[in-house]
């Protein structure tokens, strides 16, 4: 497969070892040499992995382009940045291909979540565990240029996830986004030995 994510980490290393034809954008080249040296150490080939050292905004427009079977949009999570990926990646994204929207409860992300809901270029898929919300493309089609009175954004929200599994991922998303919450998932990363020692 081919493919493509703003952001780099552990995923980096699972398009390495399913063996795809992976580029990663991430502005921290010391990052890059830490994921490959943890594919190394985990046996698991690097060769078919290019980074691209810098600001995805800056990158993606300037790399060459490529026909892609899959994009994890997971870089910059302000606004506009996601919107940013999106839009740079999209006219690349074969017919039938997925975007990876991940942490699609911030609003910057949530916004674009949105609008790919009423596109009729775009088909949101059931959401991945409570944050990651697939997306194919089903047309290559440009979004209207004018605004034409839809909602967009909001507050934080799990609104992409069945009704029943909303109240669940919120009171997960908000005890471990607490001090008290960000502070148990470090102990229990130091603990369990995490990757990029």
């Amino acid at each position: 497969m081919a493919t493509l994510e703003t952001g780099a980490g552990s995923s980096t290393i699972v398009f390495a070892a399913g063996g795809a034809d992976h580029e990663a954008v991430s502005p921290s080249a010391a990052e890059h040499e830490a994921i490959r040296a943890a594919c190394s150490r985990l046996g698991v080939s690097s060769e078919r992995v290019r980074f691209h050292v810098g600001l995805s905004q800056e990158v993606l427009p300037a790399r060459e382009p490529r026909p892609l079977d899959l994009a994890l949009v997971d870089g910059a999570h302000g606004f506009p940045y996601p919107v940013l990926d999106w839009w740079y990646l999209a006219p690349q994204l074969k017919l039938g291909g997925i975007v990876l929207l991940d942490d699609a409860y911030m609003p910057p992300v949530g916004m674009l979540v949105d609008f790919l809901r009423r596109s009729p270029a775009w088909q949101v898929l059931p959401a991945i565990g409570y944050r990651t919300v697939p997306v194919r493309k089903l047309a290559d089609e440009a979004p209207p240029p004018d605004w034409e009175g839809e909602r967009l954004g909001g507050g934080l929200s799990f609104a992409y996830l069945p009704p029943g599994s909303r109240a669940v991922a919120s009171t997960r998303h908000r005890v471990f986004s607490s001090r008290a919450g960000l502070a148990t998932v470090r102990v229990l990363r130091r603990r369990a030995g995490f990757l990029f020692r």
